[in-house]
């Protein structure tokens, strides 16, 4: 009897043992069920960002997010998503809670970095952009941003140190280039700042700014025929964007300098054309 209450016991024990080994089996199974479909939601998100269907993404990161609510990579996402749309604090805000899961994500601090910038939290912005840059050296953008949040602060030389860092990680990187003319020609460096343009044009022919600001300088620099030229260029490829104000301020710069070509050097305004950020 006793040995016959002992298997009863046993086989209690035993049935318990099961019961947990198929619950815990269940729950495995649900939760790689939720982050198959988290995965799912994430890439239906990009597509459709892709597609420029931005409220669309976001729809589809939230469910992302539903699924898995430590899904690090769809907040980072639906905050991209609504920095697209010019929603700068909810990108923040998604940027911060993928922080929270991931303080080493040098893709969320960076992001969160340019959010910062963009409502010109500019000292927060530097922060976060050195704090990418620690968390991954060669992180091309970061130094790209980095300098150009430092140009913004006046910090010109410092700009242009963080953008030799960024054209050494990145030596195809036309905006790098861009926004390290744009600090020579601040600090009155026009060969170096035309040479840094030449550059990103020959790596992105489709820079309307580059254009501008080099047509710029070779007119302050009295070659009115390469002025010309550059400017043409660039109004063309701004009404090609369909950016009228860029595109008007250009014409009236060509119309200056075919008007008066012996003017320009005093008159043309340096500051036309902003800096390039990702």
């Amino acid at each position: 009897m006793n040995w016959l209450h002992k298997s009863g016991v046993m086989s209690g024990i035993l049935l318990s043992i099961a019961a947990t080994t198929f619950l815990a089996s269940e729950k495995a199974i649900s939760v790689e069920v939720a982050d198959t479909r988290a995965v799912e939601l994430l890439n239906q998100g990009k597509t459709r960002a892709r597609q420029g269907d931005l409220q669309g993404a976001i729809a589809a990161y939230t469910q992302a997010i539903a699924a898995n609510p430590r899904y690090t990579q769809a907040y980072i996402e639906r905050g991209l998503a609504h920095h697209d749309l010019g929603d700068f604090r909810q990108a923040i805000a998604d940027f911060e809670q993928a922080v929270k899961l991931d303080p080493d994500s040098a893709r969320a601090i960076y992001n969160r970095g340019e959010a910062k910038a963009d409502i010109g939290d500019l000292s927060s912005a530097l922060t976060d952009m050195t704090q990418a840059i620690r968390l991954n050296a060669n992180y091309a953008e970061a130094y790209n941003n980095r300098g150009v949040i430092q140009a913004q602060m006046g910090n010109l030389q410092a700009a242009i140190s963080d953008l030799d860092r960024a054209v050494q990680a990145k030596p195809n990187y036309a905006d790098a280039y861009y926004n390290r003319g744009k600090a020579k020609m601040a600090l009155g460096d026009a060969t170096g700042a035309i040479s840094d343009f030449t550059l990103a044009i020959q790596l992105n022919s489709n820079l309307p700014d580059a254009y501008g600001n080099r047509g710029i300088l070779y007119a302050k620099t009295g070659n009115q025929q390469a002025a010309l030229q550059d400017l043409q260029t660039a109004a063309r490829l701004f009404q090609q964007a369909g950016d009228r104000d860029s595109y008007s301020l250009t014409l009236g710069y060509i119309q200056q300098i075919q008007q008066a070509p012996n003017r320009t050097k005093e008159s043309v305004n340096e500051n036309i054309y902003p800096n390039r950020s990702n």
